[in-house]
């Protein structure tokens, strides 16, 4: 009786054990689902190509000394409407070109492997004609590992946005999600990088901030727990910081970190000078160091840093109080308060004086809401 027990026990042991191997090794392979037309990792991928009457997408994987990024060159076909009783005006064309940041990841992702949703069967003349592949001016080009897929795209399925599509290579006709053409068709909004570092400040051990002919250096401790980590002010020429917590960095370096790309500069758009405002460096062992460049032309703000790969340009507000400090941070002393005036509350004067109150309205009455200081209140005569 027991032995007959153990041998159930034994064969139930096997059992869940295979099933739980099976579950785990379906859910591994089955991240994606459908029919592979490019059956390479992410890894493998170099380079997305859409082709459209209206924009031209090319998405291209590189790698420097600071690992692989992808570019990509945009170029929109833009077609004025002509006057009545005179031909079209010729088609104006605009190139943009920036490195892709975190959507561009996610776009590699769904590239490779390349996946069709279903493949179609029995596709004729006319189904041609509904699926939009008669005369296709729409291509997907994906590369990888040196193969190419190459997808004709036609219209979208009937209740759903998925698309027709034909595999070029094999003449074989499928269904492929439009999430794939998204990313690409909107590039210009949806993928440009707008950060200006690679590092995270929890890996970084040492920042450097120069400007001028001035350098200091910063060494960070207990990166690894961000609730006792701290920075040290190495030694400098007239400071006695060595050894203590710098929260007046810590802060600032904060704020810098926040700075992000507006923008990348285009070729022949480049400012004719500009002049360095800081850098700054990051560093991190086992990791190849990063610097960005802050530099200002006039009114506008710019940088160049590893990480972008290309001169970007930044939105004033973000960088200017960023910028202001840099002498009082170099210094070790605590900037400066801004001057901004503060909000006035309402009832109030820029001044702090009471307003002036509405006709006939008792004293502990408050102000409407929304009314101007100095303005009498009361009801709006209709015109």
């Amino acid at each position: 009786m027991i032995r007959s027990w153990m041998v159930y026990g034994a064969i139930l042991g096997l059992s869940l054990g295979a099933t739980w191997m099976r579950f785990t090794a379906e859910e591994t392979k089955g991240e994606k689902e459908g029919v592979a037309l490019i059956d390479e990792p992410v890894s493998a991928l170099e380079s997305v190509v859409y082709a459209s009457a209206d924009v031209d997408v090319r998405f291209e994987v590189r790698k420097d000394t600071l690992g692989s990024y992808a570019w990509v060159t945009v170029t929109d076909h833009k077609q004025k409407k002509a006057k009545e009783g005179e031909p079209p005006p010729p088609v104006e064309t605009k190139v943009t070109a920036f490195k892709a940041g975190s959507a561009g990841d996610k776009l590699m992702e769904s590239m490779a492997p390349l996946m069709a949703m279903r493949e179609l069967v029995g596709v004729d003349a006319p189904k041609l004609e509904t699926f939009g592949l008669s005369a296709s001016t729409t291509t997907l080009a994906v590369t990888a590992a040196g193969r190419t897929a190459t997808l004709e795209l036609g219209a979208e399925t009937y209740g759903a946005k998925d698309l027709y599509a034909k595999h070029r290579e094999s003449s074989r006709f499928y269904v492929v999600d439009d999430e794939l053409i998204k990313p690409l068709k909107f590039a210009t909004t949806r993928l440009p990088e707008r950060g200006l570092f690679a590092a995270a400040v929890e890996t970084v051990d040492t920042v450097v901030l120069t400007a001028g002919t001035t350098t200091v250096e910063w060494l960070q401790h207990n990166k690894e727990d961000r609730t006792a980590d701290w920075w040290e002010r190495k030694a400098t020429a007239g400071t006695d910081e060595v050894g203590k917590k710098d929260e007046t960095f810590a802060n600032w370096l904060e704020k810098a970190l926040k700075v992000k790309s507006a923008s990348y500069v285009q070729t022949g758009e480049e400012p004719a000078t500009t002049e360095p405002v800081f850098d700054l460096t990051f560093s991190a062992q086992g990791k190849p160091s990063e610097t960005l460049h802050v530099l200002k032309s006039e009114d506008d703000w710019y940088a160049r840093s590893d990480y972008s790969r290309g001169l970007v340009k930044l939105t004033r507000s973000a960088v200017e109080d960023t910028a202001d400090e840099v002498e009082d941070i170099l210094a070790g002393r605590e900037p400066a308060p801004s001057e901004k005036p503060a909000p006035t509350e309402l009832g109030t004067t820029p001044e702090g004086e009471a307003a002036p109150r509405p006709p006939g309205m008792p004293p502990g009455m408050p102000r409407p809401p929304g009314l101007p200081p100095g303005i009498p209140g009361g009801k709006v005569k209709p015109h």
